[in-house]
Order: C-alpha cells, then sequence, then structure tokens
C-alpha cells in the first residue's frame, strides 16, 4: 500500500484558488459537470483531500463548469436548479410565516406523560 502523506487540503474557504489552479496547472479544458467530476478524480489521486459536505462540493463544481463554459444551456441549467427554490422551502416559509410569537411551542401529543397536564 502507498504511503499517503504531502496531502493538501482542500476546504471552503480555499476551493475557489486550489481547483482552478490544478485546472490551470494541467491545461484541462472544461465542457461539462463530467469534466469537472474527472478533475476533482484526479485531484484526489494527486492526494488532495476535500474537507466539505459533499453536496456543497457539487454546487461549487456546477458553479466552476458555468463559470468555464457559460455557453452550454446545461450547465446554467444546472446553477439555475440549484438556486430555485424548491417546494420544501417554499412549505418552511410558510410555516414560519405562520407561527407568531406569542403562540407556544408544538408538543407532539404521544410525548406527553400524565405529569405534563396540568389539571
Amino acid at each position: 500500500m502507498p504511503k499517503i502523506d504531502n496531502l493538501t487540503l482542500v476546504t471552503v474557504d480555499n476551493i475557489h484558488q486550489i481547483v482552478p489552479s490544478f485546472i490551470n496547472e494541467k491545461k484541462i479544458i472544461i465542457s461539462s459537470y463530467e469534466d469537472m467530476v474527472e478533475v476533482i478524480l484526479d485531484m484526489i489521486k494527486s492526494r488532495h483531500v476535500f474537507n466539505m459536505d459533499r453536496d456543497l462540493l457539487r454546487t461549487i463544481m456546477e458553479d466552476l463548469t458555468y463559470t468555464y463554459c457559460p455557453g452550454d444551456d446545461i450547465n446554467k441549467e444546472r446553477v439555475m436548479m440549484q438556486l430555485a427554490a424548491s417546494d420544501d422551502e417554499d412549505e418552511d416559509e410558510d410555516e414560519d410565516e405562520d407561527e407568531d410569537e406569542d403562540t407556544p411551542p408544538r408538543v407532539k401529543v404521544n410525548n406527553l406523560v400524565s405529569s405534563d397536564i396540568e389539571d
């Protein structure tokens, strides 16, 4: 098994510098999201460690793909889908608006015990 040392930590704070540097250094052409996936795989093979949530990594990859190839409608659509409010987010906002400060917190009935009920 190969010795693993000299790792490069890629974080949310430095990903926008390290990934483009890697792409420029290797003279890689990005035209699709699949190209960006290959870049990330090459970086991992080259001992880069991505210390972030994978959903966030995918979102950043989509943004970078669109940055490198903004004329492609598929790349634009990927970014637009990330920016569009989902149905779940709309429901959460509606619920937040329905609650006001004077309303007591909701309690599930099946969690109550007899000592919780006031006479």
